[in-house]
């Protein structure tokens, strides 16, 4: 578990790069000059062809905790984050670290090329601090983790940018550090490396009470191992606190500024502490949204909406539509109803025949349609939801789009991904409430 003691904190931090490179080179000059002879570190303000990548950015991580970074390219993430690391310093401000830091910020960094994988590993872990005999007994954990077989005495020159993530990510998360860096690189892992790591990152929280700081684009990862967030763009925090708050603002930021009108009624301010849940991603190229899905929310079996539950909970999901056009008649059309896991995997659903368990066949213009599952019976995860209305003859959708995020604890491990898993239809209860 984690305490109060601070493990990382950055003040006011800003850094600047140029556009230029012969430019760049010149202010580098000007600089390192302005240092040696009067002491000062940087030039204040920005000069021609400067700008911001990161721009007074506060924020603290306590020990156990875990920090995701979120916004779109181009917004100072990484750049954040090796300052942490100490590969930047800051131009302003200040960052302070109390701990042994390990990180895999890009593909291959820290890797000498002509040496094999086993002589990485070796050189790797004593730059993080590990003696030889202490690499001696982590190494085959290390390779066990990597899973990179037969190539370990090759060159890692040779490596694909996979084997290097892998490489990589088991020599960092095995060093036991008391911070660790996370970036995108992860994404270059396959579906099961990236299920394995997320497992052992939460191990180093449990068992080491490992601060992380997570930068990553897939949401999904970054609920369901972070506990707070900061949202940046353009090199400043626009939004920080709680990681469902802050993911909400991402997924507003990021939605296209042409999307269907209907789609900016359905989450005007989200409120994940209210059950609700935000649009992800609506298939309006594929559907004629005759059907406006208003909001979607979870209740359990008290009457309260909530956002995370246990495997054993009873639960409802509730979606508030309203048809478009008065004419619209959907009858005995189809509601298709799934959980999609942090890795895209479907691993529940269930789906209802209008006029079928008292629906009538022909919808009312405005309702709440609620799928009871009782219980829910999912594995530990984080989950979004699909939501798609058909027609009857389940090839035309009148709307369709995913909806996040929920949160599931259960004795039942995450499931790990493979290869066409199936879906498990479950016999929910469906009600309609006018």
């Amino acid at each position: 578990m984690g305490n109060n003691e601070i493990i990382v904190r950055a003040e006011r931090v800003s850094k600047k790069f140029c556009k230029r490179l012969k430019r760049s080179l010149w202010y580098g000059v000007q600089d390192l000059t302005s240092t040696l002879l009067w002491g000062n570190k940087h030039h204040g303000g920005l000069r021609k062809d400067e700008f911001w990548a990161v721009n007074d950015i506060s924020f603290e991580v306590k020990k156990g905790e875990t920090l995701g970074i979120i916004g779109p390219n181009g917004s100072g993430k990484t750049t954040l984050l090796k300052m942490i690391d100490g590969i930047f310093r800051p131009d302003k401000g200040k960052i302070s670290i109390k701990g042994k830091i390990s990180a895999l910020i890009a593909v291959g960094v820290g890797f000498h090329p002509v040496l094999t994988g086993r002589e990485n590993i070796y050189m790797n872990g004593s730059i993080l601090g590990l003696t030889k005999d202490e690499l001696d007994d982590k190494f085959n954990d290390i390779i066990e983790f990597a899973d990179i077989g037969d190539f370990l005495d090759m060159p890692i020159r040779n490596y694909s940018s996979g084997m290097l993530v892998r490489l990589g990510f088991a020599v960092a998360a095995h060093c036991e550090p008391e911070i660790l860096l996370i970036d995108e690189v992860l994404a270059v892992g396959d579906a099961a490396f990236r299920h394995k790591c997320s497992d052992r990152m939460k191990e180093l929280i449990r068992d080491c009470n490992c601060s992380i700081v997570l930068v990553s684009h897939n949401m999904q990862t970054i609920e369901a191992i972070a506990e707070k967030a900061i949202l940046l763009n353009k090199g400043e925090i626009i939004s920080s606190g709680n990681i469902g708050d802050v993911v909400a603002q991402y997924d507003l930021l990021m939605r296209p500024k042409d999307t269907d009108n209907t789609c900016s009624t359905i989450y005007p301010s989200p409120s994940p502490e209210k059950g609700e849940l935000m649009l992800v991603k609506k298939y309006s190229d594929f559907t004629d949204n005759s059907i406006e899905i208003k909001k979607i929310w979870l209740e359990s079996s008290d009457g309260k909406r909530r956002t995370t539950f246990s495997s054993n909970d009873d639960v409802a999901v509730c979606i508030s539509y309203k048809l478009r056009l008065p004419d619209i008649k959907i009858q005995r059309g189809f509601v298709w109803l799934s959980f999609i896991n942090e890795w895209n995997m479907n691993c529940l659903g269930t789906r209802l025949r209008l006029g079928e368990q008292g629906i009538p066949s022909i919808l009312p213009e405005t309702g709440v349609l609620c799928a009871w599952f009782r219980p829910l019976q999912l594995a530990t995860s984080s989950y979004k939801i699909a939501i798609h209305f058909f027609d009857e003859t389940f090839s035309f959708p009148y709307s369709t789009g995913h909806y996040g995020y929920l949160k599931v604890t259960s004795d039942i491990p995450t499931i790990t991904p493979g290869v066409n898993t199936p879906v498990c239809w479950s016999k929910s209860q469906w009600i309609l409430e006018k």
